[in-house]
């Protein structure tokens, strides 16, 4: 995203200043003063001294005497670090970005205030147990604290954008965790417009044979309701506003991987974990490593989501736990029949029933201001009638919705959404209960209340035990939600979810391992719909592959099979462009070198090699020629997951009718069209990077950098050093060890946030990184410096212990009270 002009000015004065006032000392350094890691700091509120050791990557261990202290001291420590990050985050979830922003960023605001996070959360801690509540309050205070220090400077981006931050409240920690969910969630509500979508521009059958788990009798087009194509396309561009968040590094990717082996498959005799989660690669990163001990009470350590103040990964004395996302379909939208004589009324079992009105004001940096009323049935908000530009006199730009045609427009339709973070849900406790939970029974209990941001939930303990729990909101509804429903009656409505302990989970099964990586959940046995939305199981393969290759495991093989970068995409697709040996004489030099590379090739996507650049651009032609025909200028909307398990599908089950070009005469088979998408995907190689085979290189085309949000201005980028170098990237989006992109090309933005392997039988021998750092300050020695460890593969310890603590600390703060 680029920064409006507004915000470059205003860089640009700060910089100015800050030269001429000698505040920045050297052009290399922000002249920011990194935060304090040694001595004493007095803070209000603490009943006694806290003690925080840092040790060699930045992490803090942070020693209080009671609850209240133990988050009260991470409310400060947390902000800090990422105050800022942490600001921008709640102000995500919010609904208030425009404040800091500008106008660009309204209709993301407006699309944020239909979510009703702040509202929810809200109602949420009214109920909650006073207990948690109390320690969510001791971290609205340590944070407070910090930015209520006498004579502290904020971080550097509230004075480049003008503003100072509000004090933080537990409203805001519940909201996080609900931006959170919803990032989690936004493909789902893509995917239903782009399936109704789909259906219109194919028919109903063909349809079928790509999208998964669809019932073709299900009553999917209704005859009353024909949606018309303005309204459709509004949508879309209503919800694809919230990329604007994204490439500010708030929202996130949802893929992930974890596995556990038994002790009898461990070289300890004791269970080892595995935990990657694939977000988007922020920086700074959406986890901060941690570690909070109140000794003879609680010891628990992982990662964190500043601005909240529990584990939400990690380990304690007994157990630990990792998680992957399920990809639960837990949202639907539904075609609402609006009353032509008042428009304010629909449709809803045979009787007009009021829709429910709620101005939003957006205030939008420079004092103007914006109104939406947004309009609710009992489902959900009406996404249709938000749309509006940033300014008045801008007309809306449909450019690249033409292919929403042949509609009947009807002005009475409007479209709603159901979202499950409307209902009540609890992670808040769930985390809570996870940090202190002492067996499978506890951890269970501790799940019971994840609805909202659901996950497959890895496992493992002391005792020996291993297992893998379902957890969220899985809605129990007719059919499934894969289309944009009826919403005259009540006949699609939820009629609540699914119970918890009807949930799928295993443990401790007879092969000694459990696994997941977004793949899908159960079989067609199971009495509830999941979700269609799974990822093709590439990554699911390969790891079971691996755990399939020994007997018992090291935490060195772990170490390996969490940087696996050996692709089982490129065992599938690989064979079929090999069927061109016998066409080398209709091939071009360059084009024989490429096919020579994938004949020599073991499928590992190393940076160093030429073939992986070569499937790469393949399969980009290959998508393109099996798909666009059918779909025309839809093709350019098709998101990511659902085009890779449409090419899964025609790969697997070869249904003819999407082989075959139909712009063309001739019936085209699969090598037909292996042959035009090798010669299409080797052309752009060449277009894009010349003739030479050495500028074809995965890791030169592959390439990643850590951009700070503000970092797109590169005069901010070069006085305050915001922005990693950029760095050379193996694997892909479909291997174990992940670096893809949320957009077209090879830049990477997406990969595992964190690494964690833990060792139940020695925590001080468990290992992490995070691709940043533990600081978000570009001054502090903590910026960005685990990347080299993380590129390389490499992990650092995570020190437990109080022994192995306090020889690893490099640095000893001191929290005491003030009176």
């Amino acid at each position: 995203m680029k920064i409006p002009c507004k915000i470059l000015f205003a860089g640009l004065l700060i910089i100015t200043t800050s030269l001429t006032s000698g505040f920045v000392t050297q052009p290399d350094k922000t002249g920011r003063p990194s935060p304090q890691y040694e001595g004493i700091i007095v803070i209000p509120g603490l009943t006694d001294s806290v003690t925080v050791y840092r040790d060699e990557k930045g992490m803090p261990h942070i020693y209080a005497t009671c609850e209240h202290d133990l988050y009260l001291a991470t409310g400060y420590v947390t902000a800090q670090e990422r105050l800022w990050q942490m600001d921008l985050v709640r102000r995500s979830s919010t609904g208030r970005m425009a404040e800091i922003f500008g106008k660009s960023f309204v209709q993301t605001d407006i699309l944020t205030r239909c979510l009703r996070i702040e509202e929810i959360s809200k109602l949420m801690l009214r109920d909650e147990d006073p207990a948690i509540v109390a320690c969510l309050q001791a971290y609205a205070d340590g944070v407070n604290a910090f930015i209520n220090t006498p004579g502290r400077k904020l971080p550097f981006e509230f004075r480049v954008l003008s503003y100072e931050p509000a004090p933080w409240t537990p409203e805001n920690v519940v909201c996080i965790l609900g931006l959170l969910g919803w990032n989690l969630s936004t493909k789902n509500l893509a995917d239903e417009i782009f399936n109704y979508s789909l259906v219109m521009q194919t028919g109903a059958e063909k349809a079928s044979e790509l999208i998964p788990d669809w019932d073709v009798p299900n009553d999917i087009v209704y005859p009353d309701f024909h949606i018309s194509d303005s309204l459709i396309r509004e949508v879309i561009a209503l919800t694809a506003s919230a990329d604007m968040v994204r490439d500010l590094g708030v929202s996130a990717s949802s893929a992930s991987n974890n596995w556990a082996v038994s002790g009898k498959r461990s070289v300890t005799g004791r269970p080892i974990l595995s935990n990657d989660m694939h977000l988007t690669l922020t920086n700074p990163g959406i986890w901060m490593q941690i570690h909070q001990v109140i000794p003879g009470s609680l010891n628990v350590t992982g990662v964190m989501i500043p601005g909240e103040p529990f584990i939400v990964a990690g380990h304690n004395e007994r157990i630990a736990w990792g998680m992957t996302n399920l990809l639960s379909d837990d949202i639907d939208i539904y075609a609402e029949k609006l009353n032509p004589d008042n428009p304010n009324q629909y449709l809803f079992n045979g009787e007009w029933k009021d829709l429910t009105e709620k101005p939003e004001i957006i205030d939008i940096k420079g004092g103007k201001k914006d109104t939406v009323v947004i309009r609710s049935t009992h489902r959900g908000p009406l996404l249709s009638g938000l749309l509006r530009p940033a300014d008045p006199s801008q007309k809306v730009d449909w450019t690249g919705f033409e292919y929403l045609h042949g509609f009947h427009h009807v002005d009475t339709i409007a479209l709603s959404m159901k979202w499950v973070g409307y209902d009540r849900s609890d992670e808040v406790r769930s985390v809570y209960l996870l940090n202190r939970a002492g067996g499978w029974d506890d951890f269970r209990s501790a799940l019971s209340t994840f609805r909202l941001v659901s996950q497959n939930v890895v496992y493992a303990d002391t005792n020996g035990n291993i297992g893998l729990n379902a957890a969220g909101g899985i809605p129990v509804r007719k059919g499934n939600g894969i289309m944009i429903r009826s919403g005259k009656t009540d006949e699609y409505d939820w009629k609540g979810y699914v119970p918890f302990e009807q949930l799928p989970y295993s443990f401790n099964p007879p092969g000694g391992s459990v696994s997941s990586a977004n793949n899908k959940t159960v079989d067609s046995d199971y009495p509830y719909f999941i979700s269609q939305d799974y990822f093709v199981p590439y990554r699911i393969h390969r790891i079971r592959q691996m755990l399939d290759e020994k007997t018992v495991f090291s935490l060195e093989d772990f170490k390996r099979m969490v940087n696996d970068q050996h692709s089982y995409l490129a065992a599938l697709l690989t064979p079929w462009i090999l069927r061109l040996k016998d066409r080398t004489a209709e091939l071009s030099p360059e084009e024989i070198t490429a096919l020579e590379a994938l004949a020599d090739w073991d499928y590992n996507m190393d940076p160093a090699l030429i073939a992986p650049a070569v499937l790469e651009f393949f399969r980009i032609s290959f998508k393109r020629n099996l798909l666009a025909d059918e779909l025309g200028p839809l093709y350019e909307h098709l998101n990511y997951l659902t085009g890779e398990y449409f090419i899964y599908r025609i790969i697997n089950d070869k249904p003819h009718s999407w082989i075959d070009n139909v712009n063309t005469g001739p019936v085209e088979t699969m090598d037909d069209i292996v042959y035009q998408s090798f010669r299409d995907g080797i052309s752009s190689l060449i277009k894009e990077h010349g003739k030479n085979p050495k500028n074809w290189r995965w890791g030169k085309i592959h390439t990643l950098t850590f951009v700070h949000p503000l970092g797109t201005v590169k005069i901010l980028n070069l006085i305050f050093n915001l922005n990693s170098d950029k760095y050379e990237a193996g694997g892909g989006d479909h291997t174990v060890s992940p670096f893809g992109s949320l957009k077209p090309g090879f830049e990477v933005n997406v990969g595992a946030s964190v690494r964690n392997i833990y060792n139940t039988a020695d925590w001080d021998e468990s290992y992490s990184v995070i691709p940043g750092g533990a600081s978000g300050v570009p001054g502090s020695e903590f910026y960005l410096s685990q990347t080299d460890t993380y590129l390389d593969g490499k992990f650092y310890k995570d020190h437990y212990s109080d022994q192995a603590v306090r020889r690893a600390a490099k640095y000893t703060l001191i929290l005491k009270p003030g009176y």
